[in-house]
């Protein structure tokens, strides 16, 4: 709004004087606004019962409340978004505080001393407890030996039931090689090693197969190598570490990392909560970060123990209960917060990475973390290794809790409970697992260790042109990845296994739809992007007059591209494309109807599956 505009509630405001001293984080609490005769709103928060009556324009300034700042900040962005506003910034703050004096606010403060209460421990002692480590290798013998030798060298498989090489390789001799490098090191390693390659992944699915043969199709459809020969298979291969790891704690570990540790670069104890991107550090070289490196103890699987399966006031104490802070919440939301209890199971914990960021492209640095941002663009040599070089630390610097899991090249899973199953293909498969996962436990929390492991491809990647492609990737069908999250609010059951089944029906539902809907649903998706993606990297531009010339150029070649998608998606010609690449559009729709028919399916008996699993495994 540009004219004027008077911000108050419909009732006097007691002098700033009066009022108690105030928590500094707050957010706009879960509310139900309801319309009355004098034109005002009445305001009903849903946790705490509370009421107060208010004018609609101050309704509509706390929507913009919903994440956790100081009252500061918040007034400061009601002024920016209404500059009609300005001058009235005391006015603003005394109403916000008033809000949260009547408990339509949500102090950070209240929510840290809940969250610290002590909660009864219910997990029954294990005295056969130890965690399963499974090492995901696909064509790399190089990467697997450099693997197998720094866990020889730096962790303690002592405590480990069994350590599993699952080969997802298709090539004859690196097959042969990954078998030869496993049986070098059985020796080496203090815990039973066993590779799983062809042979024994079809045993096991043999197996199932026996025991459930009215779920033989499920069974194949997530596990069987030979099914999706032609296809990304990174998540298959997970299945496979989940199966044989159901009723155990499992550390999964992709072939390129390496099992060192290392601290993050701004190191801080104070715990944090959100949803926010990790933060980002940029090298020339390798050399560049051994300064980082932790001399003692550099076991990531030991590490991932400390927390993986506890509930979260039983991490806090772990952690250290005085480092969670009203701050710690900066840009946490209330409903976020709500679901976040003293006893939410810290079902997954991952680490940083350094060197390569795992992404296809270089085309996610206007997404980062602001303050990694600012600090990129705050030096011409760091700007540069951020767009030359594939040296990169990612991470956080500090013990940071969040509601959705990004997966790490070494990452722990509490696989006693639950968990579901990964779409065994298309790549993303850990972004889609971290959504379902969300929501068949929307309690849940997943913790982000303050530490990293190495991250380093073999061969040695670097940047290329192409690898500046600001166009998205031909991805039909990843759309339909963003809409399970709005769908967790149908489902109103707590039961993990009533929630798969509703996320079951709502993969049916997706195989059900028409062509026609499904090709409107891409499109939407494509061009909300575009436009998305667009407005940011034009902000950013508007910003960047004192930014290195390298960065002005990266920005303008993304502007660019984004444009011209944007004006290609729009048009009735726009053909659709996606994996396979090979399909042309009538061909691709259907064969993703029938994998999320297929998917459907599997949901529904992977109870059943893991089940079976666990007993054959004992016996193998």
């Amino acid at each position: 709004m540009t004219e004027k505009t008077e911000f108050s509630l419909n009732m006097p405001v007691n002098p700033a004087s009066t009022f108690k001293p105030l928590p500094q984080w707050v957010a706009f609490d879960l509310c139900h606004a309801y319309p009355v005769p004098d034109g005002n709103l009445l305001l009903r928060n849903t946790q705490n019962g509370k009421r107060a009556m208010v004018q609609p324009e101050v309704y509509a300034s706390l929507l913009h409340c919903e994440k956790f700042k100081t009252l500061s900040q918040h007034t400061a962005s009601i002024v920016e978004l209404n500059p009609g506003m300005k001058g009235q910034e005391d006015d603003i703050r005394n109403v916000l505080k008033s809000m949260l004096d009547s408990g339509i606010m949500l102090s950070a403060k209240s929510e840290c001393e809940r969250l610290k209460l002590k909660v009864e421990d219910k997990t029954e002692e294990d005295t056969d407890s130890a965690p399963v480590a499974a090492i995901i290798t696909w064509e790399r013998p190089q990467a697997l030996e450099r693997l197998l030798e720094s866990i020889a060298s730096n962790c303690d498989t002592t405590k480990l039931h069994r350590l599993y090489i699952i080969d997802d390789s298709r090539k004859t001799e690196n097959i042969k090689q990954n078998q030869a490098v496993v049986e070098r090191f059985v020796s080496k390693i203090n815990t039973p090693l066993q590779y799983f390659g062809q042979d024994e992944q079809q045993s096991l699915l043999n197996g199932l197969v026996q025991h459930l043969p009215e779920h033989k199709n499920a069974i194949h459809f997530l596990a069987d190598q030979s099914r999706w020969k032609d296809h990304w298979t990174s998540g298959l291969t997970r299945n496979l570490a989940l199966l044989l790891s159901c009723g155990r704690r499992l550390i999964m570990l992709d072939d390129d990392a390496i099992c060192d540790l290392y601290n993050p670069p701004q190191q801080s104890p104070d715990i944090t909560f959100s949803d926010r991107p990790r933060e980002a550090e940029f090298f020339k070289s390798e050399q560049e970060w051994e300064y980082l490196k932790q001399p003692l103890n550099p076991d990531p699987i030991n590490r991932h123990m400390q927390c993986l399966g506890l509930s979260f006031s039983e991490a806090l104490d772990v952690l250290g209960q005085n480092h969670l802070k009203p701050a710690g919440f900066a840009d946490a939301t209330a409903l976020q917060l709500s679901e976040l209890q003293a006893d939410s199971t810290v079902l997954v914990t991952e680490c940083g990475s350094l060197g390569c960021p795992g992404t296809d492209n270089n085309t996610w640095l206007p997404d980062m973390a602001p303050a990694s941002l600012k600090r990129m663009l705050g030096s011409l040599e760091s700007t540069s290794n951020a767009l030359s070089t594939r040296k990169v630390w990612s991470g956080r610097n500090q013990p940071h809790f969040s509601p959705h899991a990004n997966m790490s090249q070494i990452t722990g899973f509490d696989n006693r409970q639950m968990l579901p199953p990964y779409l065994p293909i298309l790549r993303g498969e850990d972004q889609l697992f971290g959504i379902m996962l969300n929501f068949i436990f929307p309690g849940s929390v997943v913790l982000d260790y303050p530490w990293a492991a190495p991250h380093l491809p073999v061969p040695d990647r670097q940047w290329r042109d192409r690898d500046l492609n600001f166009t998205p990737a031909d991805s039909f069908p990843r759309f339909f990845v963003g809409k399970i999250i709005a769908q967790k609010s149908f489902c109103q059951s707590n039961s993990a296994g009533d929630r798969l089944t509703h996320l079951s029906n709502w993969f049916e539902n997706m195989a059900c739809s028409s062509p026609d809907s499904l090709l409107s649903m891409y499109r939407d998706s494509r061009l909300r992007g575009d436009a998305e993606r667009l407005g940011h990297l034009s902000m950013l531009m508007e910003t960047a007059e004192s930014a290195p010339v390298n960065w002005q150029n990266y920005l303008r070649n993304g502007i660019s591209q984004l444009n011209t998608d944007l004006d290609r998606a729009s048009r009735e010609d726009f053909v659709v494309k996606g994996l396979p690449a090979t399909m042309d559009t009538d061909e691709l729709i259907d064969f993703w109807k029938t994998v999320w028919a297929d998917f459907a399916s599997a949901l529904k008996a992977w109870p059943k599956i893991r089940d079976a699993a666990t007993e054959l495994v004992k016996s193998m």
